[in-house]
C-alpha cells in the first residue's frame, strides 16, 4: 500500500539507519513501501534473540558465577520467550509457517553457548554490579523527540550508569571484533542528541549490545558523530520532500525488496507518483 501525501517531513531515527543502508530506501519507505515483505527464519531468530536479551539483567542478577547455570537459564529464558511470541508480534507472525518457526527457534538456541560464554567473560572482567547497570532499563523503548532537530525515535531502553541516563540499543546480527558498526554509531549518537534535547544534560556516551553474542560495547559519542547525524537529518529532510537520491549498485541491491521500481531516472520514476 502507497501514500501520496509526502508533506509530514518529521524524521524518524530508524529514517537515518535506511540512508545509511541505502539513501533511496528512505524514499521507497516514506511513500508506503514495505521494508520487510515476509518473516524469515533468519528475521525470526533476531527477534527471539533481541527478547531473551531483554531478560540478561535478570539472569545476571540471579545466576551464580558457573558456565552451566548461566547456560541453563538462557536455555529456560529462551524457551519462555518463544512461549510469549506470537502474543507479543501478532500482526508480524500471523501466517508464519510452523517450520519457519523452529527453524528461527533452532538458529537462535545455537547462538546460547556463545551468548552464556561472553556474559560470563564480561561478568568476571567488570563485576555484577556494574555490568547490572549497563544492562537493567530504567525505561523501555521510550519516546524522545526534539523539535529543533526535528527528530524523533525510541531506543531499546535508557539504563543509568555512572549517575547518568543512558541510552542504549539492541543489536541482533554480526559484531564487529571491536568498538561497533557505523551504522551503531550513528544510531546512538541519534539517541544522545535526541536525550540531550530532552534532559538538557550532556551525555558523552552510550551503549551498543551485541545480542547475538551477549556482548556490551561503550561507544564515545565523538563532535564528528553529531555532525554526521545532522548532515543525514538534513539530506534525509530533502528526500522526504520529493527528492530521489541516485541509484548506486550495491552488493545487497538484488536482495532489497525495492529492486524493481529502484530505476536510476527521477523523470521516470515520477511517472509512478
Amino acid at each position: 500500500m502507497m501514500s501520496t501525501d509526502s508533506s509530514n517531513q518529521e524524521i524518524n531515527v530508524s529514517d537515518l539507519l535506511l540512508y545509511v543502508n541505502c539513501p533511496r530506501r528512505v524514499y521507497f519507505v516514506s511513500r508506503g513501501f514495505e521494508l520487510f515483505s515476509e518473516v524469515t527464519a533468519s528475521r525470526l531468530e533476531r527477534i527471539i534473540l533481541k527478547e531473551l536479551s531483554l531478560n540478561y539483567p535478570e539472569i545476571v542478577k540471579d545466576c551464580s558465577l558457573n558456565a552451566d547455570n548461566l547456560h541453563k537459564e538462557l536455555e529456560h529464558s529462551l524457551a519462555k520467550v518463544c512461549t510469549d511470541l506470537p502474543l507479543l508480534f501478532p500482526r508480524e507472525l500471523a501466517g508464519v509457517a510452523k517450520e519457519i518457526f523452529e527453524e528461527g527457534k533452532a538458529r537462535a538456541r545455537a547462538k546460547i553457548p556463545e551468548i552464556a560464554s561472553n556474559l560470563l567473560g564480561a561478568l568476571e572482567e567488570f563485576g555484577r554490579e556494574p555490568m547490572l547497570a549497563a544492562l537493567t532499563p530504567v525505561k523501555t523503548e521510550p519516546f524522545l523527540s526534539s523539535e529543533r532537530l526535528n527528530l524523533k525515535g525510541v531506543p531499546s531502553k535508557l539504563v543509568c550508569f555512572e549517575s547518568a541516563q543512558i541510552p542504549s540499543i539492541l543489536r541482533p546480527g554480526s559484531c564487529p571484533e571491536q568498538g561497533v558498526w557505523a551504522s551503531d554509531r550513528i544510531h546512538v549518537a541519534a539517541f544522545v542528541l535526541l536525550l540531550e534535547a530532552e534532559n538538557g544534560k550532556e551525555v558523552p556516551f552510550a551503549f551498543v549490545e551485541y545480542v547475538s553474542f551477549g556482548l556490551l560495547r561503550r561507544v564515545a559519542i565523538r563532535s564528528s558523530d553529531r555532525r554526521e547525524v545532522l548532515k543525514i537529518c538534513r539530506e534525509v529532510e530533502k528526500i522526504k520532500a520529493g527528492f530521489m537520491p541516485e541509484r548506486k549498485e550495491e552488493k545487497f541491491c538484488k536482495e532489497c525488496n525495492f529492486s524493481e521500481h529502484c530505476i536510476s531516472e527521477p523523470s521516470l520514476m515520477s511517472k509512478f507518483f
